[in-house]
């Protein structure tokens, strides 16, 4: 039988990331995600290797945002993040880790939803890109 402890404080931590991607076919695209392991850089070397498998070239990676978070709320700010700009998420041909996880986004906004997300807003509608838009962020 489980016994549930009351009171008992969530210590586990993940890592919430923001990174810039050049990929071999020359396309820019924002990847967000959230990396269980030691650090984003880890998650990133897996990126690289993967792309590799694939292409045989290795794609250009820049961690922009990186920042530990409480595990048990890490999911949740990465769904946020994945539902806001779920219109301009980038279809790869060829399938690589985390390839369902970038966006043909600015990076400027990626960062500016990232702060959001991380300081409890959630936005009210979908992204939409700038030139279609010119209402600010709607968080």
């Amino acid at each position: 039988m489980a016994l549930l402890t009351v009171g008992k404080e969530v210590t586990k931590k993940a890592r919430l990331y923001l990174m810039e991607i050049t990929l071999p076919s020359k396309m820019v695209v924002v990847k967000i995600g959230k990396a269980s392991g030691p650090s984003s850089v880890n998650r990133m070397m897996q990126i690289v290797e993967s792309v590799y498998q694939k292409f045989r070239r290795t794609p250009m990676i820049y961690i922009k945002k990186d920042q530990e978070v409480l595990s048990d709320v890490v999911f949740k700010y990465e769904t946020i993040l994945h539902n806001f700009f779920k219109d301009y998420q980038y279809v790869t041909p060829h399938k690589f880790t985390g390839s369902t996880e970038c966006f043909t986004i600015p990076l400027s906004d990626a960062l500016q939803a990232y702060e959001a997300v991380l300081q409890g807003l959630v936005p009210e509608h979908t992204y939409v890109l700038p030139e279609a838009s010119e209402d600010a962020l709607p968080f």
